[in-house]
């Protein structure tokens, strides 16, 4: 896997590539909060309830001074606009009211006196109103007035007051400066920082992935014993279901297995004394479906039992056991499972960190809004960390070349020529079948077989089969399901 691929591979083996329905979902969730957001009441809090903080259609309002505007005791979201000598405010405090308002008086309470040559004002009315004015009444106290209100009228306050006013504070200042910047900017920011994951991303997976070619041009025979499993384990550093479904199907060859089909939605397990010793995974995995001692199990009883217990802790044992023993061989830096867990681990907090950053921005700083696509930049680069890190390998030196010699077994088993007929030549197709699963070469190992007899191998019990074709495509399918039956009931942290 060269470097080149790198981005390709990370793309193909991550669980978001093969699941796109997810992706589409969590996009639509995001953007549904920015859109709820934008159109809530709260991002529209500048708007005073004709019935709240209303007496005798009378609102009093309060600049203080450090530069908030309040109505009693809470600080509302206006808009400041800075220049070299004032502060000028602009207030939202009618939209749309309900009921007709026969008149409407809003004062403001200046922190210091000042004279119409220092203070402007002005009552914005966008025709809902018959009329609206504003005049200073004493040299700290502005009144706006308006009539006839109807229900299309939006209204809004404006003033400007010379800086000495007010002594802002710190976080005012920030809060200002932030303000300032234009949508652009927010944006450039939440595109900068996805693409900066990615970029980490990918040279995180470059400094990790040697180029590995196939040693030789083809091997006709395996390289090595490992399982099937491991061998997905070691070619794309993780497990998956295709290796789960290799698995059942190199179990039952081995003796382990006897599979009864009826049709694609009903089959039936029994489990049977293997010809060999398992492995401590093969085990484990084994015991979850069955239990310790020999019996059957429809589809609806295996996923009956697994659902009982959505993040199975047995299943979960098979996993780390596999990845445990592959990092024991010595084919990995870092157990792949603890690499996982540790870019899991930082996604998850990057992603919490966006999440509580979008409701206090939202909830208690409103006036920047264009910062929320900040945080949902970084919720997105938490997504990115935690679905594609799943797809850096960090093998090691044996390990490249073990993989090497796995890639030209695969040569071997795609390669275009028929298989010349021999007697044992089913039994080497059922052998190497689990393998070729694991690595995606099933159709190709398959129509090397095409043209040659094929009979019903005992560990498989189904109607009309009589030819390879109608094998595989019985078989696939519902080991297809199993496996991603027991893959969904691992739990997350040890996939």
């Amino acid at each position: 896997m060269g470097g080149d691929n790198v981005l390709v591979g990370l793309i193909k083996n991550s669980s978001f590539y093969k699941k796109p329905l997810v992706l589409v979902v969590i996009l639509l969730v995001i953007a549904g909060g920015f859109y709820a957001y934008w159109q809530s009441p709260l991002h529209a809090a500048n708007i005073i309830s004709t019935n709240q903080g209303v007496t005798n259609n009378a609102i009093d309002l309060t600049l203080s001074p450090d530069g908030g505007l309040y109505n009693g005791n809470v600080k509302l979201p206006a808009e400041v606009f800075t220049t070299d000598t004032t502060y000028r405010y602009r207030y939202q405090v009618i939209n749309q009211p309900t009921d007709f308002i026969d008149q409407m008086q809003i004062t403001i309470s200046l922190p210091a006196a000042g004279t119409d040559s220092t203070i402007a004002h002005d009552f914005i009315n966008n025709g809902g109103a018959t009329a609206a004015t504003s005049e200073l009444l004493d040299p700290q106290t502005i009144l706006y007035t308006a009539t006839s209100i109807s229900s299309q009228a939006q209204l809004s306050i404006e003033f400007e007051v010379p800086k000495g006013f007010v002594t802002p504070s710190l976080l005012f200042n920030l809060q200002q400066q932030l303000t300032a910047l234009s949508p652009l900017v927010w944006a450039s920011f939440s595109l900068g920082l996805l693409a900066l994951t990615l970029i980490v991303l990918l040279i995180v997976g470059v400094s990790r992935a040697r180029g590995t070619t196939p040693i030789g041009d083809q091997t006709e025979n395996l390289p090595s014993r490992l399982q099937p499993a491991l061998v997905g384990i070691l070619l794309r550093g993780r497990l998956s279901s295709r290796d789960l479904a290799a698995t059942f199907i190199d179990l039952a060859q081995r003796g382990h297995l006897v599979i009864r089909q009826f049709d694609l939605r009903e089959f039936r397990f029994r489990r049977t004394v293997g010809r060999d010793q398992l492995a401590d995974f093969e085990q484990v995995l084994l015991d979850q479906i069955f239990g310790p001692t020999n019996q059957s199990a429809d589809s609806e009883e295996v996923s009956f039992s697994l659902a009982q217990e959505v993040f199975s802790k047995r299943v979960s044992e098979s996993f780390i056991l596999a990845y445990r023993k592959m990092n024991a061989l010595g084919y990995f830096r870092t157990n792949p499972l603890a690499l996982h867990m540790r870019y899991q681990v930082i996604a998850i907090t990057l992603f919490v960190v966006g999440l509580l950053g979008f409701f206090v921005n939202a909830f208690l700083i409103p006036d920047i809004k264009y910062s929320l696509l900040l945080w949902g930049g970084m919720m997105g680069s938490a997504l990115l960390i935690y679905y594609f890190s799943k797809g850096i390998p960090s093998r090691t030196i044996y390990g490249d070349r073990e993989l090497a010699r796995w890639l030209a077994f695969r040569r071997y088993m795609t390669d275009r020529a028929p298989i010349n007929y021999v007697a044992q030549s089913q039994e080497k197709y059922l052998a190497y079948l689990p393998y070729a699963i694991v690595m995606d070469a099933e159709t190709e190992w398959t129509w090397r077989f095409y043209n040659l007899p094929f009979a019903q191998p005992d560990w498989y019990i189904a109607p009309n089969i009589v030819t390879i074709d109608r094998f595989t495509n019985s078989l696939f399918p519902m080991f297809g399901y199993l496996s991603h039956a027991l893959s969904l009931s691992a739990a997350p942290a040890s996939r």
